[in-house]
């Protein structure tokens, strides 16, 4: 999702010579230490994901807003399809409420769901990721968020 700017690479060592006061523990030790402290961070890593979150009353009430939201956003598409269907006078700002609205509401709710995956969230393994960078651009093509923005206030004082 990110850090594709980063310069991740492998490091090779060949014939370096570290000075013994350099060293951590004995000779040929060093790649079994660094196996350990990555073994120790992924085990508190898998502990942090055996606690069962769901069962915080936060993220119990923060899955009930996404939901409401979601629900809320759909319906407004509708409403908003429904208009267009019957010609109605409020079309364009019930189009653009819908696309504001919808896009806004749907990047919070895709957010909190990256934040509620933790650093996996940020993964290409998981799709939450791909609906993150899907969002995103929806709050800008076909007019940004601003633009629907004017359309709903200039319909609302009928400019």
């Amino acid at each position: 999702l990110g850090w594709n700017s980063q310069p991740t690479c492998a490091v090779i060592l060949e014939d370096c010579k570290v000075p013994i006061s350099n060293r951590l523990g004995a000779e040929g030790q060093g790649f079994s230490i660094a196996m350990n402290g990555l073994n120790g961070a992924e085990q508190s890593e898998l502990h942090l994901l055996a606690l069962k979150c769901i069962n915080h009353l936060h993220n119990q009430f923060l899955l009930a807003r996404m939901a409401s939201d979601l629900l809320a956003a759909r319906l407004l598409v509708r409403k908003a399809a429904i208009s267009v269907q019957n010609h109605s006078p409020e079309t364009v700002s019930l189009c653009a409420s819908a696309k504001y609205f919808t896009t806004e509401k749907c990047f919070q709710i895709v957010n909190h769901a990256l934040q509620l995956h933790g650093g996996y969230g940020y993964l290409k393994d998981y799709a939450v990721q791909q609906y993150f960078r899907d969002i995103r651009v929806h709050q800008i093509l076909e007019g940004t968020s601003e633009v629907m923005l004017m359309l709903i206030s200039r319909d609302m004082l009928e400019l």
